[in-house]
């Protein structure tokens, strides 16, 4: 058993390393963050128990406080991927029962170190307690969770499998409680064997949670760099800086400044059918492979992907398109959001508009909010209030625009 309970604390910071180590973090994701640590603590204080302690009572007779967490974490979690705007702090008071058994537990276990005759009366009570309210929160919360789940618009289907699949872990508890009273009404196996046996599958479940989480967020990771054919090494800074210095770079080769003041452009190197060619592919890659959703896509990796020279795709952004390689990406992004906000206005669904911006592409909060500005008058949230009959007037010069930035002349 001490191997499974290692290996599941294992994966549990394994899973929490991967977290911290994001750049990319949605909101919602710092409350598996919280249920990370608390199965890596849970684990953690178990194999302690194993690994030192000589008492039976506290190996096999010792509910875990943390066990009335899980719930109530799940469920906020899935509240927050529902509704950005959701305050998880408002609902602290379900972690109350969590607290009072910490600090019973505590108690109980100095108790059973200094005392064990009179701590089994204490143990016998608590045991009987926690078993009830955890079979309470490990049934009522991933019910609501299946619930806030199914209401979920598809696009947050990675998060939605997710929740299903811890919820159906934490469902697995009430179960083998009923399949044990079974069993011992037939009287089938000794208390021992099923005592073991529960409590090992109890610790592979955690450990098969963890695995589900580590899964979503190599799931999360690959499809941000689902567009590169190559690895290629992260941009030190924020995103919108270093493109601009490069478009800057690059603007100053494609355009000469004469002495009367007027900037003429440099004679290009591409026909006008090379130049339509690689506006074409470049329209195909957005629109088919969706590329703008790299959060750490630059002029030289998209050049590869497209097989055209670097300064062959600068002139055709800049004198084809007459955009930068920041506006056009960025366009592309938006365009994104925008249709993704559509759909959560038409199913009424508030979303999470910091998710949706980084699965467009954006990887900085005050750059997208800039450029929601910008592009539509509006900021998102006020955009989202906007009744779709009184919005066409202020917003279609500017959808008008971003249609024809992104096309090929």
């Amino acid at each position: 058993m001490e191997y499974i309970i290692i290996l599941g604390a294992f994966q549990a910071l394994l899973a929490l390393c991967l977290f911290i180590a994001s750049r990319r973090r949605k909101p919602a994701d710092s409350l598996l963050t919280w249920m990370l640590i608390c199965i890596f603590t849970h684990l953690s204080i178990k194999f302690i128990i194993y690994a030192a302690s000589g008492s039976i009572l506290l190996k096999t007779a010792f509910n875990t406080f943390i066990d009335l967490a899980y719930g109530p974490l799940l469920w906020m979690y899935a509240r927050k991927v529902k509704n950005d705007h959701y305050r998880p702090l408002q609902h602290w008071y379900l972690l109350l029962p969590t607290f009072a058994a910490a600090a019973i537990y505590t108690f109980i276990t100095v108790k059973l170190i200094s005392d064990p005759p009179g701590a089994v009366r204490w143990l016998s009570l608590y045991n009987e307690v926690t078993k009830y309210l955890i079979l309470l929160s490990t049934t009522i919360f991933p019910l609501l969770c299946l619930q806030v789940s199914a209401q979920l618009p598809a696009f947050w289907k990675s998060e939605q499998q997710l929740i299903k699949k811890i919820a159906a872990c934490f469902l697995l508890i009430p179960a083998l409680w009923m399949i044990t009273n079974i069993i011992n009404a037939l009287h089938a196996l000794d208390d021992q064997t099923i005592n073991t046996g529960i409590r090992i599958i109890a610790y592979s479940n955690m450990l098969v949670m963890c695995l589900f989480i580590i899964q979503y967020r190599l799931q999360a990771q690959a499809l941000n760099n689902k567009a590169s054919d190559e690895k290629q090494p992260a941009e030190p800074s924020d995103f919108p800086v270093p493109v601009i210095l490069v478009e800057e770079k690059e603007s100053l080769v494609l355009a000469v400044q004469p002495a009367g003041g007027d900037v003429v452009p440099r004679k290009s190197a591409l026909t006008t059918l090379q130049r339509e060619a690689i506006a074409v592919k470049l329209a195909v890659l957005m629109q088919e492979k969706k590329i703008y959703t790299d959060p750490e896509l630059t002029l030289e990796k998209l050049s590869s992907l497209i097989k055209t020279p670097r300064h062959h795709l600068s002139e055709v952004l800049n004198q084809y398109l007459h955009q930068t390689f920041y506006q056009y990406i960025n366009d592309h992004r938006m365009k994104e959001v925008l249709h993704l906000l559509d759909r959560c206005r038409q199913q009424e669904v508030t979303p999470n508009i910091l998710s949706l911006a980084y699965d467009a592409g954006f990887n900085s909060k005050s750059s997208f909010n800039q450029y929601f500005k910008k592009t539509t008058g509006y900021t998102p949230t006020e955009y989202l209030k906007q009744p779709r009959k009184t919005e066409s007037p202020r917003l279609a010069p500017n959808y008008i625009n971003l249609q024809q930035s992104i096309q090929p002349h």
